[in-house]
């Protein structure tokens, strides 16, 4: 679900950028900063790009809809917030255009904060409402992050994606359903 969740505001970001450039290219590409070797990713350059940075279990307690009891007790879903960081991969030359576009993004999340079925009908099925919020991060959580992530700061702006529902569907349990009365319901009724 996460790789669905991120491809969704992808697209939706791609989809915005193309009608506010006038572009028919994709300015977005779900893409790390460099490839396994720390060299520039091809995907990213010139683009903005899309990576996963964190995934932490949502602390705020939720009830599976429609839970219902019966004889198939299945496991309760998770829900995880999915840290995303979009980036400008320009060049030098063309970094006032990656300023631009982070600020275009900055703009759509700001506009669109909310993801469901009614606003974006391709929403993939499991996938009910995403929430995008920027992260703050203060300039040492920063330095700490892209330290991290082996690269040399470049524009960029985290966001955090909540409630994306991990539910493998699991039967956590079975109970068996009675299909005679126990000998103690016979001994109570003599």
């Amino acid at each position: 679900m996460i790789d669905q969740a991120l491809q969704l505001v992808r697209d939706r970001l791609n989809d915005h950028l193309r009608v506010r450039f006038s572009v028919a290219e994709d300015l977005v590409n779900l893409s790390s900063l460099t490839d396994a070797d720390g060299k520039p990713a091809q995907a990213a350059r010139n683009r903005l790009a899309l990576f996963l940075t964190n995934i932490s279990r949502d602390a705020v307690p939720r009830s599976r809809p429609g839970g219902g009891a019966g004889p198939v007790a299945q496991a309760q879903p998770m829900h995880v917030d999915v840290y995303f960081i979009v980036a400008s991969g320009h060049d030098a030359d063309l970094y006032g255009e990656g300023l631009k576009l982070i600020s275009a993004a900055l703009m759509f999340f700001q506009a669109q904060p909310v993801f469901t079925p009614q606003n974006t009908p391709d929403m993939p099925p499991g996938l009910s409402q995403l929430t995008v919020e920027v992260s703050n991060l203060s300039v040492d959580e920063i330095s700490q992050l892209w330290s991290n992530l082996g690269g040399r700061y470049v524009p960029s702006i985290m966001f955090k994606m909540r409630s994306v529902l991990i539910d493998a569907g699991a039967v956590a349990g079975v109970t068996p359903t009675i299909t005679a009365p126990s000998q103690r319901a016979e001994a109570e009724a003599v």
